[in-house]
C-alpha cells in the first residue's frame, strides 16, 4: 500500500511547487466575453470560467490595428482577455500564449457598474498611454461627491449621501 501512496504523495508535491513558482494571477489568455460588446465600450465579465482570476477583459482598440506590434492581435467578437486586479504594472503577469506583445499595465477600464473604478490589468497594444501614464478617471475621484461609484472609498458607508451604495 505505501508503494501506491508514496507516488501520489510525490506528484501532489510537485503539483505544489508549480503553483508556488507562478507568481499571481497571469493574465493575457484569450478569454469569452458572454456578449460582444460595441467597437467603443469597455467591458469587464466575471465569472469567466477561462481565467484563473475569473475575470475578462475588453477595452476599445485605441490605435488603428496596422499599428499593432509585431505578432499582436485584438481580440474580436465576443473574445477578451483574462485580467485581473492590480495596484501596479507589475501585478500584471503575461502569460506567454498571450496575443499582447507589449504587457499590461494597470488602469481603470470602466467608470460604471459592479467593477467601476476597480483598476485592472490593460494590454497596452491596444490602448494609447500617455508619457504621464494612464490617469485616473474624472469619475472615480474619491473626493467628488457628485460621483456615485460605490467602490470608492467611504461610499458604502454613507448610506444617506449614497443609497444605490448600502450594504
Amino acid at each position: 500500500m505505501t508503494r501506491r501512496i508514496a507516488p501520489l504523495f510525490c506528484l501532489s508535491v510537485l503539483s505544489a511547487l508549480a503553483v508556488a513558482a507562478c507568481g499571481g494571477e497571469p493574465v493575457g489568455r484569450k478569454c469569452d466575453l458572454g456578449l460582444t460588446p460595441g467597437d467603443s465600450e469597455s467591458v469587464v465579465a466575471s465569472p469567466s470560467l477561462d481565467c484563473i482570476s475569473r475575470t475578462c477583459l475588453k477595452v476599445p482598440l485605441e490605435k488603428p490595428a496596422k499599428d499593432l506590434p509585431p505578432g499582436s492581435t485584438y481580440p474580436t467578437g465576443n473574445l477578451g482577455l483574462c485580467t485581473d486586479r492590480c495596484e501596479a504594472d507589475s501585478d500584471c503577469e503575461r502569460v506567454p500564449e498571450s496575443p499582447c506583445q507589449t504587457g499590461f499595465t494597470c488602469g481603470i477600464p470602466v467608470e460604471v457598474g459592479p467593477f467601476c473604478c476597480e483598476k485592472f490589468c490593460i494590454c497596452k497594444d491596444y490602448i494609447v498611454i500617455p508619457d504621464t501614464g494612464l490617469p485616473t478617471p474624472q469619475a472615480c475621484d474619491p473626493d467628488n461627491e457628485a460621483n456615485s461609484c460605490c467602490n470608492l472609498p467611504g461610499r458604502t458607508a454613507d448610506p444617506v449621501k449614497y443609497p444605490g451604495c448600502a450594504l
